[in-house]
């Protein structure tokens, strides 16, 4: 059967400017503190790189229990606890601070919200860790709603201040804002969606609307790549989500003329480029 075909790549592919920086930091950290340093859960959300940067040193744990006096600690882009750095420092656990500047910038809304004494909402996936994170810094001060129907239940509030999780859908979030208007006098909203995500879920689709079918690559376990294939799924078009390029089945393309390819923001640049190889290994072999 032929499969030729013909492979358009998204403008906006690979890592966003957080994921890129965090490993320069990583990498960096590696060369000047002896070659292990220790991340608090996965340092971004790609279990193929996760597992690459094991093998450089990079170890995962779950608490700072695992991590050596005078070791050192990688704060991940998605961000984490103010007061879990404090008892990293207590502990004599060196702190490399690679949280996404956009995260930071949230965190820094809510602060100030909390300072003020002005309840915080945070519009995003209660169990992501960048939300996690961001609630940390608003103190006990801090609701998080993830669907208009939540924010339809918020009680009346004279007034709040609200942060949006950085890869959360834009327009759920205006959803679910026209909600807690319904139920907050003076609403104080801080337009925190990172651009990058939107940027690459509207080249997706204009990239959906030329090719016959899409694939997106990167990790499972990745809000913005799920909410990526997601928004592919929604265009009407055939998509498949793929973490490497052994995910690939050639009979998807058993009548395709174009595929187009799009990425999450912590895709690194090795898979995406097997996986190229692979479509045009698949296509060759088919002409």
């Amino acid at each position: 059967m032929n499969r030729k075909f013909e492979i358009v790549t998204s403008p906006h592919r690979g890592y966003c400017f957080g994921v890129m920086r965090a490993m320069r930091l990583i990498e960096q950290g590696l060369e000047s503190f002896g070659g292990t340093i220790y991340t608090l859960g996965d340092v971004i959300h790609n279990p193929l790189e996760v597992e690459r940067l094991r093998t450089l040193g990079v170890h995962p744990v779950e608490t700072l229990d695992e991590v050596p006096k005078g070791g050192t600690l990688v704060l991940r882009a998605h961000g984490v606890r103010p007061d879990l750095i404090d008892d990293a420092r207590r502990r004599g656990i060196g702190i490399l601070d690679a949280t996404c500047p956009f995260v930071q910038l949230s965190q820094r809304h809510v602060k100030q919200f909390a300072d003020e004494s002005i309840p915080v909402i945070i519009i995003g996936d209660r169990e992501h860790p960048e939300v996690r994170g961001i609630a940390g810094h608003a103190g006990e001060n801090a609701l998080v709603v993830k669907d208009a129907r939540e924010a339809a239940l918020v009680k009346p509030l004279d007034r709040a201040g609200v942060v949006i999780q950085t890869t959360f859908s834009r327009s759920e979030a205006e959803e679910i804002i026209a909600a807690l208007g319904e139920r907050v006098r003076d609403l104080r909203v801080r337009d925190t969606i990172c651009q990058a995500t939107e940027t690459r879920r509207d080249a997706m689709l204009a990239l959906a609307r030329e090719v016959d079918c899409l694939l997106v690559v990167g990790g499972r376990n990745s809000s913005n790549t799920v909410r990526l294939y997601q928004g592919c799924v929604d265009s009407g078009i055939p998509a498949y989500l793929i973490e490497s390029a052994d995910d690939i089945d050639p009979d998807w393309f058993s009548a395709v003329r174009r595929i187009g390819l799009s990425t999450g923001t912590s895709t690194p640049a090795w898979i995406i480029d097997a996986v190229l190889a692979r479509l045009d290994e698949i296509s060759r072999e088919s002409a």
